[in-house]
């Protein structure tokens, strides 16, 4: 009887491991891009990055100079969607960086480019359109902007804004096609961006993940999945963005907030 009952308390171990250790299936058309278990494939500091239960994990101590970012390295997004689950410690800051480019020239874990913002202190920066090193903020979250061929941004319409609180799971979704980037948080929408500036824009580059410098915090990534799309998509114009009249300039970064007419 002794034999039996071994298998069976065999069983009772293995079992539970193995559906714990077996990752989500990505949604039809789509790749894992983290496996859920160590960081084949990402490239970033051990100091910052690790695996925690299951999940991509970044920490800073309060005491972080600079932004630093982990990379995935099997790949260029150019036409894309990416879904991912995000939980982030309250007073948190932190990004996706999608067509993004390495930058060691301006530091160690140094990523510029378009980022989806993930900030629930803050309801219209989490989910907007910033770009890192670059034009800073595009787009507020529940904007939808036209950039002009020269690089700056314009309010076009409106949507929605919604509170999305720290400390708890939320679905993020961006999808890019040609030169028109959305981003949804939990299903809804919270920007819409039109990029005209053919010198500011990318086209292409690299997908990273972002601790920032401030307080201390913890980010936390899962189910993380990308679909390639056609790279020939076209890139809308001017005539099929256009910029009313009365359109407002995007507040920039550290603006007071009064945005100034066309």
């Amino acid at each position: 009887m002794l034999r039996p009952i071994l298998c069976l308390l065999s069983l009772a171990i293995v079992l539970p491991l193995a559906a714990e250790d077996k990752a989500p299936a990505p949604p039809e058309g789509f790749k894992a891009i983290f496996n859920g278990r160590d960081l084949s494939g990402w490239s970033g500091g051990a100091t910052w990055w690790s695996v925690e239960d299951g999940c991509l994990t970044g920490v800073t101590d309060g005491k972080l100079d600079y932004n630093r970012f982990i990379t995935w390295k099997d790949g260029k997004v150019r036409n894309f969607e990416l879904r991912v689950k995000v939980k982030v410690t309250t007073g948190g800051n932190s990004g996706l960086q999608y067509r993004g480019q390495e930058r060691p020239d301006l530091g160690e874990w140094v990523v510029t480019g378009y980022q989806c913002d993930v900030v629930p202190g803050k309801d219209d920066y989490n989910g907007m359109l910033y770009e890192e090193r670059g034009r800073r903020i595009l787009a507020h979250t529940g904007e939808r902007v036209v950039i002009d061929p020269q690089g700056q941004p314009w309010v076009v319409g409106k949507l929605p804004i919604q509170n999305f609180p720290a400390e708890q799971w939320h679905d993020y979704r961006v999808l890019v096609e040609g030169n028109h980037h959305q981003h949804w948080i939990d299903g809804v929408q919270t920007v819409d961006v039109v990029d005209l500036d053919e010198k500011g824009r990318a086209l292409e580059g690299v997908i990273a993940v972002q601790v920032h410098r401030g307080p201390v915090m913890k980010i936390q990534y899962k189910d993380f999945f990308v679909k390639h799309l056609p790279d020939d998509l076209p890139l809308l114009t001017a005539a099929q963005a256009p910029i009313a009249t009365d359109a407002v300039k995007v507040v920039p970064q550290g603006g007071s907030g009064a945005k100034a007419k066309k």
